[in-house]
């Protein structure tokens, strides 16, 4: 499986093309739909660098990193009028340049965008291993648990 083209841009105003500008060969990308999915997308995070050894955001990457961990916000089109009130809301309320750095927002059609990337529900969060060709290395739908962390530790392995 081929993980769809996705504009994205992070709460520090970089933009990239996922999965094309992945800046290592293997990328965490926990996407989520809803604004309570953020405790999940957190624990995914947590456990991601604890766990994984995952680089925890994208800014300043050591040279030869093999693994990242960022988040997506995944949010309809109709709200893309008001994604500088968005975007700015989250930033001001997380205020940590590494968390900033590694929120990239996008604004698509959810539908075309979960059927693309084989996501069956919008309900939880999905995390991704992906490579920068787009190839789905692994991807799980739901909270942290054993099963889960283990596929996908797993796919970061290599």
């Amino acid at each position: 499986m081929r993980f769809p083209d996705l504009e994205v841009r992070s709460l520090t105003g970089t933009h990239w093309t996922l999965p094309h500008d992945l800046p290592v060969p293997r990328t965490l990308v926990v996407c989520a739909f809803k604004q309570w999915h953020q405790r999940l997308v957190d624990e995914w995070i947590e456990w991601a660098v604890r766990e994984a050894g995952v680089a925890p955001t994208p800014r300043g990457l050591a040279p030869g990193t093999q693994t990242l961990v960022i988040e997506v916000p995944v949010l309809g089109r109709r709200y893309r009028p008001a994604r500088g009130f968005i975007d700015g809301g989250m930033t001001a309320g997380i205020r940590v340049p590494d968390v900033l750095a590694r929120t990239f927002t996008a604004y698509t059609d959810v539908r075309a965008f979960c059927a693309g990337a084989g996501i069956e529900t919008a309900e939880t969060v999905t995390a991704f291993v992906l490579e920068p060709d787009g190839a789905v290395l692994a991807r799980v739908t739901g909270p942290v648990d054993g099963a889960r962390c283990a596929e996908v530790a797993q796919a970061l392995a290599g």
